[in-house]
């Protein structure tokens, strides 16, 4: 049986606060004769359907399941790639963020978390499987073109990655172009099959984009959502949640565009 207790940290999380406060101010209010006209009344809906939205996007049960069901699923690749030559795979390694250099810190230390993540996949994915290629696509909107994609080669070569496998693609500044640029450069090499590695949220959309972009892939996908907290914690709003559920929308939104 779960545990039903909770961390004081859950309760003090500034979101939870936030929606409790309005709740009560909602519910303290809702005497006033401004709500009893038509547009008080429209008004009193569209608040409490927007409180009621927050809350369960901020939900750590909703948020991760919508997040579970939404992203690719890691699969086992040694199926797909049966009958392939390892010289004739490619490996795409989709960048992330990369903070600015304040403190002489080397680049590969200052990659975001999903930078990091999609380093250690792609880092596993080709000590299983080998690969010809691997190219990594990205560049980072405000440091030099080769910052993001540089410091991810870095690290990639520390996990034991060959440097000499290892080609730049630092043009794309999206997904979109990512697919673009990466798929054009596939087309000059010597390639049969392509996996594309990148964060399990991100996949759908990456996917769609590569094969707009006329290359077939194979997902690679990392960091998979792990299933929601037992007990009343999963119930309990957190900014984590509501930020997680903002990522989903991000994607979600971005399937949408031309």
């Amino acid at each position: 049986m779960a545990s039903l207790a909770l961390p004081i940290a859950r309760l003090v999380d500034p979101i939870f606060l936030l929606l409790v406060a309005v709740a009560v101010g909602l519910a303290l209010s809702g005497g006033d004769w401004a709500y009893r006209s038509r547009r008080g009344k429209v008004g009193r809906v569209l608040v409490w359907g927007a409180w009621l939205a927050l809350w369960l996007l901020s939900m750590p049960w909703v948020s991760s399941s919508l997040v579970r069901w939404y992203s690719t699923r890691p699969s086992d690749l040694r199926a797909d790639l049966a009958g392939t030559a390892p010289e004739r795979r490619a490996l795409i390694l989709l960048s992330a963020g990369i903070d600015v250099d304040e403190f002489n810190v080397p680049a590969m230390e200052r990659l975001s978390e999903p930078g990091l993540e999609r380093c250690l996949g792609a880092a596993r994915v080709y000590r299983e499987h080998g690969f010809g290629h691997v190219i990594i696509s990205g560049r980072d909107a405000v440091q030099g073109p080769t910052a993001l994609a540089g410091a991810m080669a870095d690290l990639l070569v520390e996990l034991g990655v060959p440097r000499k496998k290892i080609l730049l693609e630092t043009e794309s500044r999206d997904t979109r172009e990512n697919a673009l640029y990466s798929a054009r450069m596939v087309r000059d090499l010597p390639v049969d099959t392509v996996v594309v590695v990148t964060s399990a949220l991100h996949m759908p959309r990456s996917i769609r984009l590569f094969e707009r972009a006329g290359l077939p892939v194979l997902p690679a996908p990392v960091r998979f959502q792990s299933p929601p907290p037992e007990g009343l914690e999963r119930l309990i709003p957190s900014s984590f949640a509501l930020r997680r559920s903002q990522r989903l929308v991000h994607e979600i939104v971005g399937l949408l565009e031309p």
